[in-house]
């Protein structure tokens, strides 16, 4: 970090600066010095510094190289305005505090990005200047008799996306489907870490219900398929659910299973929507279709195929944000429930609305539900945490061979880590039990 001018003013750095452990995120904060204020930022790294409330961070992936810019008041100049939040992503409705350290000045603003005037809005602290959905660009300027006007200070928000929504279907059976924005930085895990998933990914409002199951079996399972029909070790549900169980999440199910169902229900959305979007699941370049045992090597080895978007299982980062998302700006705390705000779940129990989003110990009667008969999450998914535990792509980071599994389920007690949004149980790709299920998602 370096400033200019030289000798116009600092930067503070949380943790001081010198060499970072690769994620971490650093704040900065610009200090000016006697006769000079902070304009802007520049340098090759820019566009990689955040606004956050106060201040600004930036995330250190790399070797970063950022100029504080200055610049000199002039004699008897009125110094600029600044802001909280100093810009960046904010919810809709937030106002903005102006406020400028030259006595009896005020201030005039604008917010449709014309230049700020005498003529202008006056600030009022009573009547702050609020953001709306899409955001806006506010600027200020400040003004005293007998002095010269302020430079003009500028500060830009947004707001997060709304939440886009689509409906899709198999065979009669239809599933929504909710997007998750990508670009977010979020807490991740029990400690602090964060995380940012690049892409904007579709996240199935459901585990997978036994009628969908059901249905993408059959179809990929008819020996009229022939050399790309489909096989599961799995038995369950080879004949149709009965009525009360058709919306119920489908389990039995192992990990090994879940993979080759995602790629068969991508290969039925093509044939039934006219799309084209490749199968995720393969090995030696082929499209994995069979979750036998005698296939294990296959389904263990499998990759992700670069830049194809059919469904699949998320990645554990994937889930955790999808299950802490309350607007992109606030999070969960990573010992909450997905969807609950009202208090802790895990190590003590603060929580006095975990069940209207949980089905889990002391609801469920030790049994699964139909889906969607809690309350869904902000993002507006349902049972993320509790219901069936759901299984994520990668291998556990304290195994060779276990795979994630999120979110807790129906036998699941408040007070143990399972329902929990940061924790990451595991489970053999083999197992297939009546508390392990799935949903899955597919890249926008």
């Amino acid at each position: 970090v370096t400033v200019a001018p030289q000798g116009a003013g600092s930067v503070m750095l949380d943790p001081a600066g010198g060499k970072y452990k690769s994620g971490t995120n650093v704040i900065l904060r610009p200090v000016a010095n006697d006769g000079y204020e902070f304009t802007d930022w520049d340098g090759d790294n820019k566009a990689d510094l955040a606004a956050d409330y106060d201040h600004w961070k930036i995330k250190m992936n790399g070797h970063k190289k950022i100029i504080a810019t200055f610049a000199e008041l002039l004699p008897n100049q009125v110094a600029s305005p600044t802001a909280v939040p100093v810009g960046g992503m904010v919810a809709a409705g937030s106002k903005i505090t102006l406020s400028v350290t030259t006595d009896g000045a005020t201030i005039y603003y604008t917010v449709d990005g014309s230049t700020p005037t005498s003529a202008s809005t006056v600030y009022n602290a009573s009547a702050k200047p609020t953001v709306p959905d899409g955001g806006l660009t506010l600027k200020a300027i400040a003004a005293k008799a007998e002095m010269i006007d302020s430079n003009i200070a500028t500060f830009h928000y947004s707001t997060p996306r709304p939440i886009e929504q689509q409906s899709c279907g198999v065979g009669g059976v239809s599933f929504e489907m909710r997007l998750a924005p990508g670009g977010l930085t979020f807490p991740y895990g029990q400690f602090a870490d964060t995380a940012t998933i690049n892409q904007d990914y579709w996240v199935s409002e459901t585990e997978v219900t036994s009628e969908l199951w059901h249905t993408v079996r059959t179809w990929a399972n008819d020996p009229a398929r022939g050399a790309q029909r489909y096989f599961f070790q799995s038995e369950y549900l080879i004949e149709p659910p009965i009525e009360e169980q058709k919306l119920k999440p489908a389990f039995y199910i192992s990990w090994r299973d879940a993979i080759v169902w995602c790629n068969a229900l991508t290969e039925y959305y093509n044939a039934t929507s006219g799309k084209s979007l490749g199968c995720v699941y393969t090995y030696g370049g082929q499209v994995i279709r069979d979750s036998r045992d005698t296939n294990a090597v296959a389904c263990d080895q499998a990759i992700m195929t670069a830049g194809a978007k059919g469904f699949r299982l998320p990645i554990s980062k994937e889930w955790e944000m999808a299950a802490r998302y309350i607007d992109g700006i606030e999070w969960l705390p990573y010992n909450h429930a997905s969807g609950d705000t009202s208090g802790n779940c895990y190590p003590d129990v603060s929580s006095t609305r975990i069940g209207d989003y949980v089905w889990y110990a002391d609801n469920s009667g030790a049994s699964t539900h139909p889906v969607a008969t809690r309350q869904p999450n902000h993002l507006g998914l349902y049972d993320m945490s509790g219901n069936l535990s759901e299984f994520c792509f990668e291998i556990h980071p304290g195994s060779d061979k276990y795979r994630v599994l999120r979110g807790g389920d129906c036998f699941s007690k408040t007070g143990t880590y399972f329902l929990m949004v940061s924790y990451e149980n595991w489970a053999s790709p083999v197992w297939g039990t009546s508390q392990y299920g799935f949903r899955f998602v597919a890249t926008k």
